[in-house]
């Protein structure tokens, strides 16, 4: 049986958005929940990025990854906010 290997992932604690979906699987991501997706989903959406402030912030990170995240370098050979995959939401 071929199974597919799995990432934990949730919102970078730096991105000031509480909720994001990704529009092509449907999965929602929040802060405090890690969420258990497929690595081919994962290879997709660990290089997205969201201009907050005029800084470039990573949308996820994976439980392999430091919680402490910088965000990316503000850099011209970065390619332009890659937000279209995300429907970002606000919890009340």
């Amino acid at each position: 049986m071929n199974k597919k290997n799995k990432v934990k992932v949730k919102i970078n604690v730096l991105l000031n958005k509480t909720a994001v979906k990704d529009t092509v699987s449907g999965i929602q991501f929040n802060k405090d929940e890690w969420v258990e997706i497929d690595s081919d989903i994962w290879d997709r959406l660990k290089d997205n990025v969201y201009n907050q402030g005029g800084t470039r912030v990573k949308v996820l990170i994976s439980d392999d990854e430091p919680e402490e995240i910088e965000s990316v370098e503000d850099n011209e050979a970065v390619v332009e906010d890659v937000e279209e995959d995300f429907f970002i939401t606000e919890e009340e």
